[in-house]
């Protein structure tokens, strides 16, 4: 049922090992394993091709033999064979991004996918994780030569030999098959462990050239998320906790609010949560359509404002509109479109951790890649300056799943008791724009909170789309900072030691 297929240099006891290592662990009794003794006479790629050449069985694997693999990962791989007719080429690792340099790992850590563990003689064993461990094969553009599958009936090309002997034989095969329709992948279905590690030499910069000499017209090959993964979550509803408030401020824009609340309703317990519009100038054609299209998806309460300002408006809805049967604040952009119950899955987490500040959940961008899975701080000592981002973004697939602590989370979509917001002083309303999310979260930290991120709650987040029009929206920003947050992560630095990375 699988032939394996590797190259080796090393001594007949070490091969016996391997090969019975192979056998051993595979879970398929057909199991055909060609073992070419090779002292640097022939290139991987003609070793592999001659061992297709010899292949009895569909099904090929072309390994390096200084791995360590899982129990039953010859049956877990022909059963992801068996599920995913269309792919052609299985790895276990790989990138979906392919660039116009040839060093496939530029972008390593938002294009990778994948998890490799490393135990190099003498040293601790190590996981290389690109990527978390999903029920699906992640489609990609090329795999790395570690481990590589296929079925010999679906391939176009074989193993260009043309290249150097031991570098980029993997691309020289992934690329040729990918460009000509052969659907690659990698799987999580079994684990795998490299007795190496390997570093990049003189002729892996020649057989590059050569790669690129061939390929660089098709240069570069990106394949974007075709879906978000989406978890399924099951809750018992805590009867002991309160409902929620969702406070969405709004102008404009009536498709994305009506998706956003339509959302809410679709995929959550709407038993659990109010919604309350805070209207900051929409037409009244875009109110009408609000009141008509909007309020009627469920327990929706309008308000309306003659301004703009996140902290001002979202502050006087807690003051004013939000009632003492709320016990939870759920602050959410317009442009939000949950894929599954986020919000039952944000209130499983103030039930599980009483030190819980502000809870956020994994959101991506319209192209699938991530927009969002929690805020990160770096204090630049040298220039006392801060860096504020989004942890893992624009990352394809390399995020976490499950509950994480994080240093905070966005405004865009952000729950916090009521207590602790009224408590904490709510927004600092001199900010006149943004990252009045970010001293919030602060503020918890410097409390004694922590702040966390369910990244098994997931939806879109179309970032901004409301106010992309303001032409001052970059110099707000850099007001806010230079005014407001960082002298107020300045002043409180000491404090925030074991939460910002300083460097």
């Amino acid at each position: 049922m699988i032939t394996v297929i590797y190259s080796t240099h090393k001594d007949v006891e070490y091969n016996n090992k391997f090969k019975n290592h192979l056998k051993n662990t595979c879970g398929v009794e057909d199991i055909q394993i060609l073992e070419y003794i090779n002292h640097n006479k022939f290139s991987l790629s003609q070793v592999y091709n001659s061992g297709i050449t010899e292949s009895k069985y569909d099904i090929v694997v072309c390994c390096h033999n200084d791995i360590k693999l899982e129990k039953n990962w010859g049956k877990k791989l022909l059963d992801d064979f068996f599920k995913n007719p269309e792919f052609g080429i299985i790895g276990k690792a790989g990138s979906c991004y392919f660039p116009e340099s040839g060093v496939y790992w530029e972008k390593l850590h938002q294009t990778m996918v994948g998890q490799v563990y490393h135990f190099p003689p003498g040293q601790k064993k190590f996981l290389s994780k690109y990527s978390p461990k999903l029920p699906q094969l992640i489609p990609v553009v090329t795999i790395d030569g570690l481990f590589i599958s296929f079925d010999k009936n679906k391939i176009k090309h074989k193993f260009d030999e043309s290249f150097g002997k031991f570098h980029f034989y993997d691309h020289g095969f992934s690329v040729p098959n990918y460009v000509d329709g052969v659907k690659i992948g990698v799987t999580s279905s079994f684990e795998i462990t490299h007795e190496s590690v390997g570093q990049p030499n003189q002729e892996f910069w020649e057989s590059k050239e050569k790669f690129l000499n061939k390929w660089k017209k098709v240069l570069p090959l990106d394949i974007k998320p075709q879906n978000v993964f989406i978890n399924e979550l099951n809750f018992k509803k805590n009867k002991k906790l309160k409902k929620v408030a969702v406070i969405i401020p709004t102008k404009g824009k009536t498709e994305l609010l009506f998706d956003c609340v339509k959302s809410l309703y679709e995929k959550c317990d709407n038993s659990v949560f109010d919604v309350f519009i805070a209207d900051t100038g929409s037409s009244d054609n875009e109110k009408n359509f609000i009141k008509k299209n909007i309020l009627s998806l469920g327990n929706v309460t309008l308000i309306e404002y003659d301004y703009y300002n996140f902290s001002k408006i979202n502050n006087d809805v807690v003051k004013n509109h939000i009632s003492e049967k709320y016990e939870f604040l759920l602050f959410c952009n317009n442009d939000i479109k949950l894929l599954n119950d986020a919000v039952s899955g944000m209130l499983e987490v103030f039930s599980k951790k009483n030190n819980a500040g502000t809870v956020g959940i994994r959101l991506h961008f319209r192209d699938n890649t991530i927009q969002h899975d929690g805020v990160a701080v770096v204090f630049r000592s040298n220039t006392q300056s801060i860096d504020v981002g989004h942890l893992n973004f624009r990352n394809y697939f390399n995020y976490k799943i499950g509950l994480n602590e994080t240093f905070g989370n966005t405004g865009g979509f952000m729950m916090i008791r009521k207590s602790t917001f009224i408590k904490l002083g709510l927004f600092n309303e001199n900010y006149i724009s943004c990252l009045e999310d970010v001293e919030l979260n602060i503020k918890c930290l410097l409390s004694g909170l922590k702040n966390y991120t369910d990244s098994s709650c997931v939806g879109y987040h179309y970032e901004s789309q409301t106010r992309n029009d303001e032409k001052e929206k970059n110099e707000k920003y850099k007001y806010d900072y230079l005014q407001n947050l960082l002298p107020f992560i300045q002043t409180n630095i000491s404090k925030l030691k074991n939460h910002i990375k300083v460097i």
